[in-house]
Order: C-alpha cells, then sequence, then structure tokens
C-alpha cells in the first residue's frame, strides 16, 4: 500500500507520483500523463486505474474486522463494487 506524503500526492495502488495535493489535504491531483486519469478510492487516497482502484480496496478491506479474506474483486463489499464500477465503467 502506498501512502501520500506532506507534500506528494501518490497512487494508492502502484505508488505512482501524481501531480497536485495529497488526498487527505482535500486538494486535488492529476495524472503525470495528459491522458491519464485519477480517482479518489472508496477508501480515499488516490488511485490512477481500475487495477489500483481494486488493488487498493482488497488491501484495506483485507484489513477489517469481520470482512474476512478479501482477495479479489469478487470479495469486495457491494458498495466498494458499486464505486469501482461508477469511477470506471468503460471496463465495467
Amino acid at each position: 500500500m502506498h501512502h501520500c506524503t506532506d507534500t506528494q500526492a501518490v497512487c494508492r495502488g502502484c505508488g505512482l507520483k501524481l501531480r497536485g495535493s495529497p488526498s487527505w489535504k482535500a486538494g486535488l491531483a492529476f495524472h503525470p500523463d495528459p491522458k491519464g486519469e485519477v480517482k479518489r478510492c472508496h477508501y480515499g487516497g488516490w488511485v490512477c486505474s481500475r487495477r489500483c482502484d481494486i488493488k487498493a480496496c482488497v488491501e484495506l478491506e483485507g484489513t477489517m474486522p469481520g470482512c474476512g479474506s478479501v482477495n479479489s474483486f469478487e470479495r469486495l463489499s457491494i458498495y466498494a463494487k458499486k464505486s469501482i464500477n461508477s469511477h470506471w465503467p468503460e471496463a465495467a
């Protein structure tokens, strides 16, 4: 799991350095590639792709009490799945 620093926004899934503010500063972040997208993960933080969104949610839900052994998109909560599918509809 990758975390933003005090001044640098990073993708929570892959660690890609983004332009902009860390998510906890309530700012905006932008992908370094002009055609790239950045979305907010269901559980907070920035993600740069559907794959990174899924990875971040799986890692976070896997540490939550009562969630059992979450290890794939299929095992995520319906709320996380809905969030991912709404952020990245072209891949749903």
